[in-house]
């Protein structure tokens, strides 16, 4: 059925060229002849692109007449190259040089990732692969996904070191992140220090801020879009890492050549050990687990087969007396998720893609005292399916693409079972069940309408289906893209998105005791629209990409709660949920440069977020909690020779907002002191903490290229002049009863050093 229904989406779609045009073919080879997937191939100056398939193949349909063909991988820098063009024509693209023949032409080159954001239509979209994760100095020395994506325009981080993500006003629950197609719910190590994702099997990451494409939903804010590694490699790879925090292990295995292979990495920290080892105790630990397998059957099909587990894990025990009867805290978190995904190439330049996933988050905490016991539980559970047809040959150069998927959440939210003295204190119970459906469609049609205008217009309908109630909405998407000169751009771009799950917290920064909640019938979806206008220019020779765009979100329904609400173990808590509206805009700068012995980026973002509530602050408007005025970095990596190379990174950030108290009262009250002193507060986040900045440095030292075993050090110091940046707000009170604010920081100067191997 499916490939009958694609087979006539082909025939509706696809008609014949005009006399005038040509076929071009192609294949897309690196050095070792391994044919590259989703390479992309561009064709001024008409502005006809096209992707390859899961074979390296591609054929377009362009005009007779002088061409440039720019040819781009994920890794590689940019090349590009000049012919005219009479007849059908066979490209050959490889990374090194081969003989030309008769009708071939043969294009060399590497990949400069964001100039495939400068010729595609895309606004507010970055690209990171796994040599800018690796790169950088972190806290730990650990390499992190997330902490390179809060170093890019429009991404704030929340407290100094935490993995939130806070995109153009939106809070850390609207960012839709995405490992090999399957949603992950908590993205955190470490009490949120560190993500969940291990480099080493990372290939590249699309950060989807603004412009959202029709086939992406389900967040306001953004899409981090990130795909593991999906080559078969020739022989065996072992690689691994050694360091402060944790030490890591990678292993690809190819099982029959050219068609199947396998790939396993894990993580674990071990500071429990350490501490052990010194005498004193630390029973926490976090790990990874990574799994995946490709399988080629024939030259049309591609299937992997994904998996990823982690967990945290705090098992603490205090004997009181000596007498093996002290009090237990266990606390266990992580996540469990599995893909499937089958893509098949038909005739004609059409491919379709299926997968299947799921995904489950859960969190139990356990507090036990002889006989006595509690236990907090919760747990959200998807199982899903996604399918997608497109082809981005059809006449003049336009591209089609369509689908639908499907979502079933099962959410289990603060289950309490209580036994002994707990039971008198709290009441074992166990909140409702929910169960909701997310349904989508989606079409999207590219296409040039004149020769330097390219315009992509989509359509995302979705809808939830809980108990008695269903939610119907239409999410248009919208981008153009004007080409001022062969190096300049403007871009404009319009998104509706829908929010029908949510993640409830009581505190300020994300905890893993956060419950994540569908639509109910009393909870309505959180929706938005978003307007960006960019400008882009690109400078060639030197692989530097110049940015400038300004953006403005409108969010209504969005989530809160009453004020002095204490959200966990809290059976009651959605009668407590409360909901309103969001503004943010601002202007976002980045300069790229991509290749040379100096590579990095300087970024920038002005911004504004501010929040409405009927219940909160007498209804009128005050500034969101990351409301952060400014927002800038400075990322650099220097070659400083083939052995040799420093990566510095600095960051300034706007400090974030509080409630202050800003007096007390006293009334009559039968205590010992015969009055309670009742606070007095300011006006909803009306006061903001000291701005934070923090200089990091690092210096690589690897082994002679060319050898089989190869090893590399890595030691630098995070925050390295001792910076003291708040992480929360305390009160303290003097004697004579004056309250005193301070601001307490959390990580000092902190070295790290680390050992890499790879045979």
């Amino acid at each position: 059925m499916l490939r009958s229904l694609s087979l006539i989406i082909l025939v509706l779609m696809d008609f014949v060229a005009v006399a005038q045009q040509i076929t071009i073919k192609g294949t897309v080879r690196d050095a070792s002849g391994e044919r590259l997937p989703s390479a992309y191939v561009l064709f001024t100056p008409d502005s006809i692109h096209v992707t390859t398939d899961n074979q390296g193949h591609f054929s377009v349909r362009v005009p007779t007449g002088p061409k440039v063909c720019q040819v781009t991988y994920i890794g590689y820098e940019r090349y590009q190259k000049s012919f005219t063009l009479r007849g059908d024509t066979t490209l050959t693209v490889a990374l090194r040089s081969t003989p030309g023949q008769l009708q071939e032409v043969v294009i060399t080159g590497t990949r400069n990732v964001q100039q495939d954001v400068f010729n595609s239509n895309r606004t507010s979209t970055y690209l990171l692969t796994q040599e800018d994760i690796n790169a950088l100095p972190v806290l730990g020395g650990e390499a992190d996904v997330i902490k390179v994506l809060q170093l890019l325009p429009g991404t704030l981080r929340g407290a100094d070191g935490s993995s939130d993500l806070f995109v153009r006003g939106g809070a850390a629950d609207q960012n839709l992140v995405l490992l090999d197609d399957v949603p992950i719910y908590n993205t955190s190590h470490l009490f949120g220090f560190l993500s969940v994702f291990n480099p080493d099997i990372l290939d590249h990451v699309e950060a989807i801020n603004g412009g959202f494409p029709a086939e992406f939903g389900g967040r306001l804010s953004s899409i981090l879009n990130i795909k593991t590694t999906a080559d078969v490699p020739e022989r065996t790879h072992v690689s691994g890492d050694i360091g402060v925090l944790a030490s890591r292990l990678f292993v690809e295995q190819p099982l029959v050549k050219d068609k199947a292979s396998i790939w396993i990495a894990g993580r674990r920290t071990y500071i429990d050990q350490v501490v052990k080892a010194l005498g004193e105790e630390l029973p926490y630990f976090f790990y990874d687990l990574n799994g995946k397998i490709l399988l080629k059957p024939t030259p049309r099909d591609h299937v992997e087969m994904s998996y990823y587990g982690g967990e945290d894990v705090l098992d603490f025990f205090r004997d009181r007396d000596n007498d093996g009867s002290g009090f237990t805290t266990t606390y266990e978190a992580g996540n469990n998720s599995q893909s499937v995904r089958w893509v098949h190439a038909f005739d004609h330049g059409w491919k379709s893609e299926l997968s299947a996933i799921r995904s489950e988050y859960r969190y139990n905490i356990r507090n036990a005292f002889e006989d006595n016991e509690l236990v907090a539980f919760s747990d959200i559970e998807d199982y899903g399916a996604r399918w997608s047809i497109h082809k981005d040959s059809l006449r003049g150069g336009a591209s089609f693409k369509t689908g639908a998927e499907w979502t079933r959440h099962a959410v289990s939210p603060n289950i309490i079972n209580t036994q002994g003295t707990f039971s008198q204190i709290f009441e074992s119970s166990i909140a409702q069940g929910r169960i909701a459906n997310e349904f989508a469609v989606h079409a999207q049609y590219e296409w040039s309408p004149l020769t330097h205008l390219r315009i992509n217009a989509g359509m995302r309908g979705s809808m939830a289906a809980v108990t008695n109630r269903n939610y119907v909405n239409a999410e248009p998407r919208l981008s153009a893209r004007y080409s001022l000169t062969n190096n300049q751009a403007l871009k404009l771009s319009y998104s509706r998105m829908v929010q029908y799950i949510h993640r409830i917290s009581s505190s300020a920064v994300s905890s893993p005791t956060d419950i994540w909640y569908p639509v109910t019938d009393a909870i309505v979806p959180q929706t938005s629209n978003q307007l960006a206008l960019a400008w882009q220019n690109t400078f060639r020779e030197d692989n530097i990409f110049l940015s400038v765009e300004a953006y403005y979100k409108s969010m209504d329904h969005l989530i809160g709660y009453e004020e002095g609400t204490n959200l966990f173990m809290n059976n009651d808590f959605e009668s407590k949920l409360i909901q309103g509206r969001g503004r943010a805009w601002g202007l976002e700068v980045l300069l790229r440069k991509e290749a040379g012995r100096f590579k990095g980026w300087i970024s920038y973002t002005l911004s504004w977020s501010r929040r409405q509530f009927d219940e909160v602050n007498d209804g009128a408007w005050f500034y969101s909690r990351y409301d952060r005025r400014h927002n800038g970095a400075i990322v650099g990596q220097y070659a400083l020779g083939k052995r040799w190379a420093a990566s510095v990174v600095w960051e300034f950030i706007s400090g974030s907002r509080f409630t202050p108290i800003i007096g007390q009262y006293a009334v009559a009250a039968p205590t010992l002191t015969g009055v309670d002193l009742i606070p007095i507060f300011s006006g909803i986040n009306e006061v903001k903490l000291a701005n934070t900045h923090r200089l990091d440095i690092g210096i690589k030292f690897k082994s002679r290229p060319h050898r089989r075993y190869q090893w590399e050090w890595f030691a630098g110091v995070y925050n390295t002049y001792n910076r003291a940046n708040p992480v929360a707000i305390t009160i303290e009170q003097d004697d004579d009863g004056t309250l005193r604010y301070e601001q307490p920081g959390l990580f000092g100067a902190i070295p790290f050093i680390s050992y890499g191997f790879k045979f």
